[in-house]
This record gives structure tokens, sequence and C-alpha cells, in this order.
């Protein structure tokens, strides 16, 4: 039973190779930075006096960050930016995502017309996790750099293990709730392939006739079923993990291609994937990207 929960709990309590979550890091960040500075930039667009506004995740700010100065607001966009950049090239990490993810939930907050997208409810999640546990700047970061370590940069598995299993359940729970909303019996995605160009699908889709046959639309629907219920279980066993990764990054891929979902949908499910690497399996990459360098 010792040895059982001994394996269980060992990707968080172990330490592995810094590569993956740095990876990640740079991934996750710069998908925030994608997905809200161009509100931030273009503040009046969304955040001035009168402007069409929505309630989307806190009560409070939303009513009263509106009593903010232009001059505030602009302040605050400026920082919060800032933050996210300390993130992307890895400047404490935990700064960071207490600076940004305060400062991207406060706007959120207080107008989600711009911004509002289901990946935000595991950005939320993540950004929380990197306050508490921080790290993910001990490669490819400019702590790294000021660090000057001479051995292979190596950090804790609490904040790859956490954040990897944020996801997985995430992916899986969306499998699920497409089962209780009875994918199973029904066409879902050649009802969702089928909406007008311009709206949730891309332009090469609605004019493809092939992606709107019954039987194309159909295999879709169980591809994306047994994608989001198989692939969190096979990722988190090594035998089974490199497989279920490539058809992950494929299914999330095509979503990309085909569906017109904000690119944080994308950095934060695709990227965070690559935590399921081992160090050997880390290795092995790193190897014949050194391979093919030469």
């Amino acid at each position: 039973m010792a040895s059982r929960l001994d394996s269980l709990f060992a990707p968080f309590e172990r330490t592995r190779s810094a590569y993956p979550i740095a990876i990640f890091r740079i991934a996750f960040f710069g998908g925030l930075a994608l997905h809200f500075f161009p509100a931030l930039v273009h503040l009046g667009d969304s955040y001035r006096p009168g402007a069409l506004r929505t309630n989307e995740w806190n009560d409070w700010l939303y009513l009263d960050f509106s009593h903010l100065s232009p001059a505030t607001l602009r302040v605050a966009s400026v920082v919060t930016m800032l933050g996210c950049t300390m993130g992307i090239v890895g400047l404490r990490p935990r700064i960071a995502a207490v600076v940004s993810g305060v400062g991207f939930y406060a706007f959120a907050s207080f107008n989600g017309l711009q911004v509002q997208t289901l990946a935000l409810v595991d950005a939320w999640a993540i950004l929380l996790l990197w306050m508490i546990c921080g790290g993910g700047s001990a490669a490819l970061s400019v702590d790294a750099v000021l660090a000057k370590r001479d051995a292979p940069p190596r950090e804790p598995g609490l904040l790859s293990g956490l954040v990897l299993f944020q996801i997985l359940l995430a992916v899986f729970f969306a499998g699920v709730e497409k089962l209780l909303a009875g994918w199973p019996g029904s066409n879902e995605m050649g009802i969702l392939l089928s909406y007008p160009r311009g709206f949730m699908v891309r332009d090469w889709v609605a004019s493809t006739s092939l992606l709107h046959a019954s039987a194309v639309t159909r295999a879709l629907t169980w591809l994306t079923l047994l994608v989001e219920l198989g692939t969190p279980f096979l990722l988190l066993h090594r035998r089974t993990r490199i497989a279920a990764l490539v058809v992950y990054e494929g299914f999330f891929l095509g979503i990309v291609a085909m569906l017109e979902v904000p690119p944080l949908f994308y950095f934060t499910f695709a990227f965070g994937a690559l935590l399921a690497l081992d160090d050997a399996q880390v290795e092995r990459v790193v190897s014949v990207l050194r391979r093919h360098e030469v």
C-alpha cells in the first residue's frame, strides 16, 4: 500500500527536468499576453466611461472598477502587462503570476466582453498554482541566466504535476459533460460545423463539403469523445504516453485549425500536456533536437 501511495504522489514530490515547465511557462504567459494585451493597450475600446460591458467574474469589481480614473486604469494595465512579460521571460514567475493574475482578473471582471472565454477558468487556476508554488524559471529564463548554474536545470515536480492534473482533469470532464449532453447518440459535430461562415468555424471549414458529410461529422463526434475521455489516462502511463501525446496534440491542433478559438486555449491545453513527459523522454527529445542542429 505504501509503495502504491509513493508512486501516486511521486510526480508531485520528486525533482525533474526544468525544461517542460519552462516551455509551458513561455507558452502560457505568452497566450495570456495575446489574449489580454490588445484590450489593455486600447483601453478606450472596453474600459472608457459608458463602454458596453458584461459582468462575467466579480460583481464588486464590475460595479466599483468604473469609478477609477483613466490614468489609474492606464497604470494598472501597464503594471499587469509588465507582470505578464516577467512570466514570459522567466523573471520571478511567482511575482509575475501575482501581478498579472490579479490584473487580468480585475480587467476581466470590469468588462468581459472582449476577453471572456472558457479557457480563463483554467488560466485562473494555473495562475493561482503559480502564486502558491512558485518556480518554473530554472531553465529558459532570466532567472536561470542570473543564477549561472553549471548542472542540468532541475526543479521540484509540485508545480508541473499540479498544472498537468488541472489540465487533464479539465479535458476529461469536458468529455464527461459531452456524455451527459447525449453526444454518443447525436451528431453534435455536424451541428457545430454547419455554422455559417465567420461564426465559430474557419472559412475553409465552411467551404469544404467533405467536412459536412454525416459520416465524417459523426466520426469527429466520436473522436472528440474518445480523445477527451481517453488521453488524460493514457498520458499518465509511460507505455502509452508518446502515442497519446501525438493524438492529443493533433486533436488540439485540429480544433485551432477548424474552429475560431483564442490562442490562450491552445497554448494552455496543448503545451500543458508536455508536462507529462518524464526525464528520460525529455532527454530523448533534446538529443534529437541537438542532432538536427549539428
